[in-house]
């Protein structure tokens, strides 16, 4: 098989995620679409059917990481990649098969498309590992994020190149099964949010490349919850602390390094993209 598809739901209604199963399900890359109903609260799946889906239930919700890692551990090795894909993304027809054929000519690690917003705006799915700084100024005091956002979001950058990035957005990877292999999924502790970040970074780690590719687009309804609901909030600030208790706060040469190694080989743009 090419891809396997993994779709991560909890509380979500078949309204919420048509779209994604239309997309996903018109890909040729695409054989299977395992859908994971975390804490089994998706009742509507009971009569849902379809050739290319496999439903796995799971009782107790222990996060977006631990649900995707389900799939990856049932289905180590029977597909070339496996697809990292959120219930509020959709997309052409041909953009994972675009993605798809790249990984594979490439021998990618980790890819990731162009994401936009619906209005057709850069998502900016591609980023610096961060610092303690960045994350705080980002979520606190956005008054004055403009000039960290330019550089943490490597809005300087040419997004109609290829280029390498260090972290990418968790909405919508092409992971391969060699790089899974390495470093067995996602990091469980992480319940929400940082998860992508430290799974980018661990994939950077095993030598295999790790790309944006602009040549496959989808587009990304991005909740932002965490600015909208306290509850969320926690999540985001308890999978921070965590994150940086684990690659270090102020000390973190490994971040110094592959963002240093980003900067010196990442295109520039000539206008704002």
């Amino acid at each position: 098989m090419k891809i396997l598809a993994s779709l991560v739901l909890f509380k979500h209604s078949f309204d919420d995620i048509k779209e994604t199963l239309s997309a996903l399900f018109q890909e040729d890359s695409i054989s299977k679409v395992i859908i994971v109903d975390n804490g089994e609260h998706c009742a509507w799946l009971d009569s849902f059917v379809h050739e290319k889906v496999q439903i796995i239930r799971v009782p107790v919700n222990k996060g977006f990481g631990a649900g995707h890692n389900v799939v990856f551990e049932r289905f180590n090795g029977q597909s070339d990649f496996l697809l990292i894909c959120n219930p509020d993304i959709h997309f052409e027809k041909g953009e994972v098969d675009a993605l798809y054929d790249f990984s594979r000519s490439e021998g990618a690690g980790l890819t990731v498309p162009k994401i936009i917003y619906p209005n057709g705006n850069n998502q900016y799915g591609c980023k610096l590992l961060p610092t303690p700084y960045q994350l705080f100024i980002r979520r606190f005091c956005s008054v004055v994020t403009s000039g960290v956002n330019q550089r943490y979001e490597l809005r300087d950058a040419d997004y109609n190149k290829t280029f390498f990035a260090p972290s990418l957005s968790g909405c919508f990877l092409l992971i391969s099964k060699d790089a899974i292999n390495i470093v067995k999924g996602f990091d469980e502790q992480f319940f929400l949010y940082m998860e992508d970040v430290d799974l980018s970074r661990r994939v950077c780690d095993t030598g295999l490349p790790v790309r944006y590719y602009p040549g496959s687009t989808v587009v990304h309804v991005a909740q932002s919850k965490s600015y909208k609901s306290l509850k969320f909030l926690a999540y985001h600030i308890f999978s921070a602390v965590k994150y940086f208790n684990k690659w270090g706060w102020f000390l973190d040469k490994k971040r110094g390094k592959l963002n240093s190694l980003c900067l010196s080989v990442l295109p520039k743009s000539n206008k704002e993209d």
